[in-house]
């Protein structure tokens, strides 16, 4: 496991981290939030934790698991932080280095989310529903009858079709990831 000083480093100097330097901790991140008072720190807060190096807690935190990517949070901050890209960088982070919290059920929804759009193009409930399942199969019990019920009116894509032009999608997910890593 990293410690806290490489991950910061790994965190300011890949994922471009020392953007949160210029931060004032005015709070507007946190205020426009709609789900800030599910995390357990706010983004603002996260941040100071991420300056003073404290990266185990950062990455540990539900904070980033929250953001819906509503993006309210970047448009408000007076200092222009993009706030959101640093959300996923630091879901990225905390997946890649196994520092999420054992509790939240949220990485494993967010990699039922991102698997199926490497491999098809898009997301597809079939391939999210059997993936959380794998690993949550009380929670698909649970909601057994709204996947029949939305079956029964053609709303839960049963069969996986790719998009069309998957090659073309792979080359540009490729090229991204290539870019990223610069």
């Amino acid at each position: 496991m990293m410690d806290n000083e490489s991950l910061k480093t790994l965190f300011f100097e890949t994922y471009h981290g020392e953007e949160i330097v210029n931060c004032i901790q005015c709070g507007s991140c946190t205020a426009s939030c709609p789900l800030a008072s599910m995390m357990d720190y706010g983004p603002r807060q996260l941040f100071a934790l991420a300056r003073e190096g404290f990266m185990q807690d950062v990455l540990s935190a539900n904070t980033m698991w929250f953001c819906v990517s509503c993006y309210g949070c970047t448009v408000k901050c007076p200092r222009d932080i993009s706030i959101t890209d640093h959300m996923y960088a630091l879901k990225k982070m905390a997946i890649k280095h196994d520092l999420k919290n054992p509790k939240s059920k949220m990485p494993m929804m967010y990699k039922s989310f991102s698997d199926p759009v490497k491999k098809f193009g898009k997301i597809t409930d079939t391939s999210v529903i059997f993936r959380y399942a794998f690993f949550h199969p009380i929670d698909i019990m649970k909601n057994s009858r709204l996947a029949f019920n939305l079956a029964k009116k053609n709303r839960l894509e049963i069969l996986i079709h790719p998009i069309k032009n998957l090659k073309g999608f792979k080359k540009v997910m490729t090229k991204a990831l290539e870019l990223e890593k610069k």
